[in-house]
């Protein structure tokens, strides 16, 4: 069942949560809406779900070719899972996974032998067997997810919506659920959407990455594409740590300091402000300047806990810099803080104005 949005709106007050946003998110796609609080990816979701209402002119909203638009809640067959689980705290696990089935119409409600097969085959799904006479109260935050998902996928949804899942888990329980719900969505290959303001989980778990801004998206691709390739300098900041310097652009080059990188997209020779963005670890060091163009800094601090060695540095030119070195490469170095050391960006993104 594919998504998509067409030209879609929407105001609070003065505030305009969403700017002319259009979405297509593919049959069976698990794709995360990425972006800073009040980017407007919640609104987006609520409006896919039905939850909230889009400024009048707004376009479709096709569930693959059905514009459910005009449709309640109820009418979409939507799954939804909320950031703080909303269970049912006075039900057992079982009532609340077999909630959505049992206040069916008559007609369309399973039996009872349905009912409690179809719980205990979501049980071993989200891999909680023994627990369907427990209360939340006796759950862990990660259990209690799991069984909201349960409950979401209990009703068949055509389309699953989560609104920042993990983000109220601890950090170790998050990053085991999201390793979790990938496995659980290459089994089941329901269309996903969810949204999170964390980079890392949604490079982990999503197909695609949509990342907003001001209500607006500023790109659409695959985690590798969109962290490798940024569209926009926004993205290119919002996508992980990043060392920002700032040079000018002119006649086919950009300048910092004394550094020179080819930049073909300016021609003119009317130099213009450029800002040069450079990851962590895409600086080398060096303890000599060799033949290439670096950059000379000064070590300020080093932090050697963890799978990689930080450091913080200070260039020539009085702007901090952030480098992330292997540890054997590290101890290859000899160097610690006050040490003078050459700075080598492999690759940078240039962005002017």
């Amino acid at each position: 069942m594919s998504i998509e949005v067409r030209n879609i709106t929407k105001h609070f007050g003065k505030f305009a949560a969403l700017k002319d946003v259009s979405l297509h998110v593919p049959t069976g796609e698990l794709v995360a809406l990425l972006g800073p609080s009040g980017s407007g990816k919640t609104t987006l979701l609520r409006i896919i779900a039905g939850l909230e209402v889009p400024d009048t002119g707004s376009g479709p909203i096709f569930f693959h070719d059905e514009d459910v638009a005009g449709m309640r809640v109820g009418e979409r067959h939507v799954g939804f899972v909320f950031q703080h689980y909303a269970l049912f705290r006075h039900m057992t696990v079982f009532s609340n996974i077999a909630f959505g089935l049992r206040v069916r119409s008559s007609e369309d409600r399973p039996s009872k032998q349905e009912i409690k097969q179809k719980v205990q085959k979501l049980l071993e799904l989200v891999q909680l067997t023994g627990i369907a006479n427990r209360y939340p109260s006796q759950l862990s935050g990660g259990q209690r997810q799991r069984v909201a998902l349960a409950r979401a996928l209990a009703v068949e949804p055509q389309v699953l919506l989560l609104d920042e899942p993990f983000g109220a888990l601890d950090a170790k329980v998050r990053q085991d659920l999201r390793r979790w719900l990938r496995r659980l969505h290459d089994e089941i290959h329901l269309t996903s959407v969810f949204v999170t303001h964390d980079q890392d989980e949604a490079v982990e778990v999503a197909d695609r990455l949509v990342v907003m801004n001001e209500g607006r998206i500023e790109q659409v691709g695959a985690p590798q594409d969109v962290f490798h390739h940024p569209a926009s300098e926004f993205v290119m900041h919002f996508m992980g740590m990043v060392n920002i310097f700032h040079g000018e652009a002119k006649s086919g080059r950009a300048y910092f300091g004394s550094l020179v990188f080819d930049y073909p997209a300016y021609s003119s020779a009317e130099p213009k402000p450029a800002r040069i963005f450079v990851r962590p670890h895409d600086i080398d060091i060096e303890i000599s300047s060799g033949t290439g163009e670096a950059l000379i800094a000064v070590v300020e601090r080093v932090n050697s806990a963890g799978p990689q060695v930080k450091l913080e540095l200070t260039s020539e030119s009085g702007e901090p810099v952030q480098a992330v070195l292997p540890h054997e490469r590290y101890r290859s170095l000899r160097v610690g803080r006050g040490d003078s050391v050459y700075l080598i960006p492999r690759d940078v993104r240039i962005f002017t104005e």
